[in-house]
């Protein structure tokens, strides 16, 4: 079963209805706590490699012209797990959207100067007024149990199949996008091994369970009732841009716009989308040639029908 990367869904209320809708109804200015819980990207587990120490724990920032206070906040091993921001803001949303842009750059930041790997797991919201609080972390999937392999492949395939391990694997939405739209630019223009007669890839439907999963529903509503060409021609401008980018710096204005909020959410939702277009078609046009087991279906992998 294909799961979603990188979801920044809404966030989950965690106090009572009243409280919350109180919070959502107030428009003065007041005092929000953001918090983002950390991951080492190498070892995934929920702490990163900096050991914090009381004099530097916590200092004063200023967000687009806002003042606000950063604690960087221990575990019991004394190593940084979260950062947690003060912030003043009119909403919940607000004050996630101005947190999260300081936290994306102290994080880039701290990589360069200390030579690790730091990530966003999750956060948490809470207005101190209302008592309101909100929560977000990743969807932790059940295991799946052992199917029946894929026939053997030729090795036309290997390039293509190594392309959605990294997509699968990325990260980044950044790398997933770059790595599945490769793989949906190809089924779109039938290049190898998209090249067999009777595959119709530009007009296969979106579906509303595509959609769902990947996110795109509400960042992206106007792929209801679209087509994988409407998705591609959105895709493939912005993996152009990302590419630009890379190769030649500040060429592109695609990866500048990843560290808003808003901006990041629909760039995770448009990768997951592609990733699992991606997979959807290369199942589809392996069985054309036979090598997806009929296994498959009965235990109900989401593939596009030939």
């Amino acid at each position: 079963m294909w799961i979603p990367h990188n979801t920044l869904s809404p966030l989950k209320a965690e106090t009572p209805k009243e409280t919350v809708t109180a919070s959502e109804e107030a428009k003065d200015e007041r005092s929000f706590v953001v918090g983002f819980m950390l991951c080492n990207t190498l070892t995934r587990a929920w702490e990163t490699d900096l050991v914090v120490s009381a004099s530097d724990s916590e200092r004063d920032v200023e967000i687009d012209g806002v003042r606000c206070i950063l604690h960087a906040s221990a575990n019991e091993a004394g190593k940084l797990h979260e950062i947690v921001y003060a912030v003043p803001a009119t909403g919940a949303t607000d004050a996630l959207s101005l947190a999260f842009r300081h936290a994306d750059a102290e994080l880039s930041r701290m990589a360069l100067q200390y030579g690790r790997s730091f990530e966003i797991a999750g956060w948490r919201v809470a207005d101190v007024e209302y008592g309101a609080r909100w929560r977000f972390v990743p969807f932790r999937p059940s295991a799946l149990k052992t199917e029946p392999a894929l026939g053997a492949l030729s090795s036309e395939w290997s390039s293509l199949l190594r392309l959605y391990r990294e997509a699968r694997s990325a990260t980044s939405p950044t790398w997933r996008l770059i790595a599945a739209g490769a793989i949906l630019d190809a089924a779109v223009a039938a290049r190898a091994p998209f090249d067999a007669t009777g595959l119709d890839v530009v007009n296969h439907a979106l579906t509303f369970d595509m959609l769902a999963r990947s996110g795109t529903l509400t960042t992206h509503p106007e792929f209801k009732g679209a087509t994988v060409r409407a998705l591609h021609d959105v895709v493939e401008p912005l993996r152009m841009s990302l590419l630009s980018e890379l190769s030649q710096l500040g060429a592109g204005a695609a990866r500048r716009e990843t560290g808003d909020y808003h901006g990041t959410v629909c760039l995770t939702a448009l990768a997951n989308l592609a990733d699992l277009v991606a997979r959807d078609l290369v199942l589809m046009r392996l069985r054309t040639e036979g090598d997806v087991r009929d296994a498959e279906r009965a235990r109900g992998m989401e593939t596009v029908s030939a």
